[in-house]
């Protein structure tokens, strides 16, 4: 990429490219990145922790950071790097991997494109709770021939069926919006949310055991937070229904793995459908990988390939606003860090 001189500098801000190399036709089409060269000078092509150094000299005339997944974590050497920067515009979801005590210190305004890849993850989410309802997985590993065998999964159906929401992140709200057009109940525990915020929503809050005992599919979609990090377990899940069906989209560690595989083989009614393991992927000796009633799938719920535009379009969104002297409508500071995924 060639580097604009010094003079274009102070009529255009520098702005530096922090992501894996192959996001960005995804995250920023053809006419997307027009529009962010007439409004800024790129001073840098997309870099990751293992090339960023090779970009210094440019690193020192950023104002403006757009990152995305494979930013490096901007600790106190590469924010020494750049000492004339003034926001970071994230595309892409969770910013706790790489924002740091020193990153804080510095007052470097923050934005998130989360909001843009909550909505493919709740997508997603809802198309299995959806199959789910109707024993889809359950048929599938079965391989029915006979359909009178559909008999014995009486819990199968959307209508009336009852569906369980653990936290009420961004994604557990539009899931249980998408819901909503369905005839089913939904109920739902949030220990931050309070009864009337639940009425509001159209929900009807539940401790965790009594969410587990009462629904035909439990969705999860808390945070990985110190408190969530193995917030379900064995308790849990021997609750379920027959032929209940437990979702997880959010993050593999707030899943006691090895109490769900004991689970799993206790209950080969049971299905787990897991877009997250811990650690991620799974190895390829897990006992997940080995159940017939465990579904894998290589965390492709959030934001994937088309649906990343919708990610850079919010990004582009957020530096109109910037560039205007307007508010990020997505900023974050250190204290909703602490309670968001």
């Amino acid at each position: 990429m060639n580097h604009p001189s010094l003079t274009r500098y102070r009529s255009k801000p520098g702005t530096a490219l922090a992501f894996r190399a192959e996001l960005l036709p995804w995250l920023f089409p053809p006419s997307g990145r027009a529009a962010i060269e007439r409004q800024v000078v790129l001073l840098t092509p997309p870099f990751t922790a293992v090339d960023w150094q090779t970009h210094r000299a440019q690193l020192a005339e950023a104002e403006i950071l757009v990152g995305s997944w494979g930013i490096p974590v901007l600790d106190r050497e590469i924010l020494e790097a750049m000492p004339k920067l003034r926001v970071v515009l994230y595309g892409a979801g969770s910013v706790r991997g790489f924002v740091t005590d020193e990153f804080w210190r510095r007052d470097i305004l923050l934005s998130s494109a989360a909001s843009a890849n909550a909505g493919p993850t709740a997508i997603f989410a809802e198309a299995m709770i959806i199959l789910a309802l109707k024993q889809t997985w359950f048929y599938l590993r079965r391989g029915v021939t006979d359909w009178a065998y559909l008999s014995d999964t009486a819990s199968s159906g959307v209508h009336a069926a009852t569906v369980g929401i653990i936290g009420l992140s961004s994604v557990g709200r539009l899931v249980i919006k998408g819901l909503q057009r369905h005839e089913l109940r939904i109920l739902a525990f949030d220990p931050t949310v309070t009864a009337e915020e639940a009425t509001r929503l159209g929900v009807e809050l539940a401790e965790l055991p009594e969410l587990f005992e009462r629904c035909d599919v439990v969705s999860l979609h808390a945070p990985l937070l110190p408190q969530t990090i193995g917030l379900v377990g064995a308790d849990h899940l021997r609750r379920m229904k027959p032929h209940a069906t437990f979702v997880n989209t959010a993050r593999g560690a707030i899943v006691r793995e090895a109490e769900l595989v004991t689970v799993l083989k206790e209950r080969p009614d049971l299905t787990a459908l897991l877009d997250v393991t811990d650690p991620e992927p799974a190895p390829a000796d897990s006992p997940l990988r080995k159940l017939p009633n465990a579904v894998l799938t290589p965390h492709i719920a959030g934001a994937r390939h088309r649906e990343i535009e919708l990610v850079g379009g919010l990004v582009r969104e957020e530096l109109d606003r910037y560039l205007a002297g307007q508010p990020l409508r997505f900023a974050l500071d250190r204290a909703r860090v602490v309670r968001i995924a």
